[in-house]
């Protein structure tokens, strides 16, 4: 291997605490042929100095300071700001094995892939050592297999394949696609037009990426009118595949989408009280539930529970106390 420059984008934002330890996981990477992109998305806190103090004991770290214009927007900033000929992110609450980019990079050239995607451990603790687990062969991923994931209705199997980080791309995949601003999903508007357009794709259960579930993080917020944006994002996904063609990768869409178009009917009928904007969302699931189809991704009893939910959508309310999920309020 050649070990071409491989761009590691950190976007910052109020994180202070974490800040160092994600660092420092990045500058202990194997894989020493890297420059580390520190976009500074108008931190409120101490962040900006710490940026400026790594970057003045390692060349390998470009800081850019702006002001703050989300998370979207400073991955579009860290893109374009990049030399690299491959990317990955590395979001600044979280860390990565000293392996990380090594064992992504070979996964991908030994394979000849355009994507490779790594598993991941979700931890909610101040501080997770990070853990030497058995290195498993990247294999690859079919565009089927990989958007059965991709959509299915388990947070802790879907995430891996939507998110932003624990991957590497190689950049020219961003050609003519942005991560949408103002966006609180931004990942989930965007990873699946890079899976669409990528040739091959390879993924390892082999878990290099330590996700923090941050209380002032995305997954860990109560519910908000913001987080509406899950539905757009799958309705988009949904609706982008049937205007390639690919209805058999579109269909697949529909079950995540209804399961987030009900999570987000309770959101905005227990928790905001709009009681208007609740009866919007269920009619939208009504007309959605209508498109599902029985197939052996979703399973009989699935495909029962997302049609009597139709007539009674308080049923989701109990599925909640059986089975409470990643995202949102949990009461």
């Amino acid at each position: 291997m050649n070990n071409p420059l491989i761009s590691v984008i950190v976007p910052i934002y109020n994180v202070e605490v974490y800040l160092r330890r994600c660092l420092d996981s990045v500058l202990r990477q194997t894989y020493r042929n890297i420059e580390i992109v520190l976009v500074d998305d108008g931190s409120p806190d101490r962040c900006p100095e710490i940026c400026d103090e790594y970057a003045k004991n390692d060349n390998r770290i470009k800081v850019i300071h702006q002001k703050n214009g989300g998370l979207a927007h400073a991955r579009n900033v860290g893109i374009a700001n990049s030399k690299g000929e491959y990317l990955t992110f590395v979001d600044s609450d979280d860390y990565v094995s000293d392996d990380y980019v090594e064992s992504l990079y070979k996964g991908l050239i030994e394979s000849d892939a355009d994507i490779s995607v790594a598993s991941l451990i979700v931890f909610k603790e101040s501080y997770l050592s990070c853990v030497t687990h058995k290195r498993e062969p990247f294999v690859e991923v079919k565009k089927n297999d990989y958007f059965k994931e991709y959509a299915s209705i388990k947070a802790e199997r879907s995430m891996p394949f939507i998110t932003a980080w624990n991957k590497l791309y190689k950049k020219e995949l961003f050609d003519g696609i942005k991560y949408p601003k103002g966006k609180l999903y931004e990942d989930a508007f965007t990873t699946y037009k890079l899976i669409e357009r990528a040739r091959k794709i390879v993924y390892s259960t082999t878990k290099l990426y330590y996700y923090r579930l941050n209380p002032q993080s995305i997954l860990g917020q109560s519910f908000k009118e913001k987080h509406l944006e899950m539905v757009e994002a799958f309705r988009d996904a949904m609706d982008y595949f049937y205007q390639k063609g690919d209805d058999k990768i579109a269909e697949m869409f529909i079950s995540p989408l209804l399961m987030r178009e009900i999570y987000c009917w309770w959101g905005v009928k227990k928790l905001l009280k709009d009681d208007n904007l609740a009866k919007k969302i269920l009619d939208d699931y009504k007309k959605d539930s209508k498109k599902l189809k029985c197939t052996k991704n979703i399973g009989i009893i699935w495909f029962l529970i997302f049609k009597i939910i139709t007539f009674c959508p308080w049923l989701y309310v109990c599925y909640r106390k059986i089975s409470p999920s990643y995202m949102g309020d949990r009461k």
